[in-house]
């Protein structure tokens, strides 16, 4: 891959903001200490489902500024430096603002308005500036970047949650500096479905791009039950520990398993195509199949959250990717924020809603139980979208004559 100097300093611009794509990370580690001391009135639901407001809000405000995008009135890059900026006021709010419940929710909805800005129109500036080719491998560098972010954001978010609850917001000021080189690097220009002029040339959506907008939906529903419980988890089976501490440790060894699948998921996607998503079905289920069958031991805990992660570096670029290829650049700004926005952060609100309160009317709170089953959910949706992709593939083969 040989870019030209504008292009790579593009390339790596776009990584460094990779490296801010996950910044709910940064309070995963939090999340028990909040229940149980913090707010104890509410239920663990309840926090999880407060913080999954991010989810709600960053697909909404993607929307919106996809509309403003289209119409020509915002640029990409004008969205990407304000959704940065936001970001490191979400962090500096966090600082007077988390006496209450309700600021917790209030700084979830703020967090949504930064990450709705910068996340999907970062990939889709990635689409708008690079062939396929290019594509196919800077996704794979850019989600390592996004593994690497998220490892510095687990473990600081734990150090700090264990001094104050709301420490990890403070590394969410971070998005300050991004802003200011976004602002440098990224060109400026107007999307090309914006204006009159581009109304009749126009594509219309590729209704395989809903396809992939489902897988990513659904794979996230069940890759966030990992995080979201890991510190209940922990507190739970694992005595004489610093929950939120140890909590920080996994996540960042989770994210560290998503930088190693990352840096070969150029090769392994042009190999094995869409069968690369049901692989990461299975690692989630092998990932959560070792947290419930091994609970108690720390070593173990650390295993499972590595296998586990690397699973988000195969699923979200293959659906990703895949989309890239189904779009030109009048489609672009509309599929990104299907596929790396709506979709995703859908599948992240659900996820407490629907398997929390689920295990919890089946099991009780039993960490234990809830990850075991979501760990047969995910080997039953990898089989089933297996079985969809080599249909698919066999449908396509061209016929032999005789």
């Amino acid at each position: 891959m040989k870019l030209d100097k504008s292009k790579t300093l593009l390339m790596w611009t776009i990584l460094i903001i990779a490296l801010v794509q996950m910044p709910a990370l940064a309070l995963t580690p939090a999340i028990n200490q909040i229940q149980t001391h913090v707010f104890p009135d509410k239920s663990l639901a309840q926090v999880q489902t407060a913080l999954a407001w991010t989810n709600f809000m960053s697909p909404f405000t993607s929307i919106v500024m996809l509309f403003f995008i289209n119409k020509g009135i915002f640029t990409k890059k004008g969205v990407v430096v304000a959704g940065l900026l936001i970001l490191s006021l979400t962090g500096l709010l966090a600082i007077f603002v988390h006496t209450q419940f309700w600021h917790l929710i209030l700084l979830s909805i703020v967090l949504g308005l930064a990450t709705g800005c910068y996340m999907t129109n970062a990939f889709g500036i990635l689409f708008d500036n690079f062939s396929a080719h290019d594509r196919q491998i800077i996704a794979g560098y850019q989600t390592s970047c996004i593994n690497v972010g998220g490892i510095s954001m687990g473990l600081l978010g734990g150090v700090l949650a264990a001094a104050r609850w709301y420490g990890g917001y403070l590394i969410l000021l971070i998005g300050l500096p991004v802003a200011v080189l976004a602002f440098f690097a990224v060109p400026n220009y107007k999307s090309p479905s914006g204006g009159a002029s581009a109304a009749a040339g126009k594509s219309r959506l590729n209704p395989r791009i809903f396809y992939y907008a489902v897988l990513a939906c659904l794979f996230m529903m069940m890759y966030g039950v990992g995080g979201s419980n890991i510190s209940t988890h922990i507190k739970q089976n694992i005595p004489n520990v610093n929950d939120a501490t140890m909590a920080g440790i996994a996540v960042a060894v989770q994210m560290a398993g998503g930088v190693v699948s990352g840096l070969f998921f150029g090769k392994l996607s042009d190999k094995y195509k869409d069968i690369i998503f049901s692989v990461a079905c299975f690692t989630v289920f092998i990932g959560f199949l070792i947290y419930s069958l091994f609970s108690s031991s720390i070593v173990m805990l650390f295993v499972g959250a590595f296998i586990t992660g690397s699973s988000l570096s195969l699923a979200l670029p293959r659906c990703i990717f895949a989309v890239s290829t189904l779009v030109d650049k009048s489609t672009s700004a509309t599929a990104t924020t299907i596929a790396s926005s709506v979709a995703p952060s859908l599948g992240s609100l659900l996820s407490p809603i629907v398997f929390t309160n689920l295990t919890n009317k089946l099991f009780g709170n039993s960490t234990v139980h809830r990850y075991g089953s979501v760990a047969c959910v995910a080997l039953l949706f990898g089989i089933i979208v297996m079985v969809i992709t080599l249909v698919q593939s066999k449908k396509a083969e061209p016929a032999v004559p005789h």
